[in-house]
């Protein structure tokens, strides 16, 4: 018998892992698009309120860390793995609070509210200068290929656990 994670841990799980990996490909290809393109003023508002999806469902993966204790399910992973395993989450949080704290800080950096489709308004924090936009746009798109990459060797290990290792990992995440 397998025991599984909790539903709400494997569904927030597999939904922000989808919604990263479209906010990835959405965000690279926005910036090759040119003002003539019909998806110039569509894609970045729907960026935008994936980027705010995010955060709100982020939060509650954090609220979630918070409040419930940690399941253990007598892994037979060596104590190296378990190790990877912790930082590898801890750096995932991380790098998921700073898109979301740098593209919304992009997004608002004019002084302007970000508007969601003429429905919702979200304030500016504050005004930047054209080089502050310019460096968390730096920090955004290097966290976003860090991100992926990360992602990426969690998939592959995950399918090791699974193919060579034969354990249930992939399996209570499924």
């Amino acid at each position: 018998m397998i025991i599984k994670y909790p539903l709400l841990g494997r569904l927030l799980h597999w939904v922000t892992a989808l919604l990263i990996i479209a906010l990835f490909v959405s965000g690279w290809y926005m910036v090759e698009l040119d003002y003539y393109s019909s998806w110039y003023q569509t894609l970045p508002e729907l960026h935008f309120t994936g980027g705010v999806v995010l955060l709100l469902l982020w939060s509650l993966v954090l609220l979630r860390l918070i409040i419930y204790k940690k399941h253990d399910f007598g892994s037979s992973h060596n104590k190296f793995e378990r190790m990877t395993a912790q930082w590898v989450k801890r750096l995932f949080y991380i790098l998921v609070v700073v898109m979301v704290v740098t593209g919304y800080l992009i997004a608002t950096g004019q002084g302007e509210p970000l508007v969601l489709f003429e429905l919702v308004k979200l304030p500016a924090i504050s005004h930047f200068t054209a080089d502050q936009i310019d460096t968390m746009g730096l920090i955004h798109e290097y966290t976003s290929y860090t991100l992926m990459v990360m992602a990426l060797l969690h998939a592959l290990g995950a399918l090791k656990h699974h193919f060579i290792d034969k354990d249930d990992t992939l399996k209570r995440m499924i």
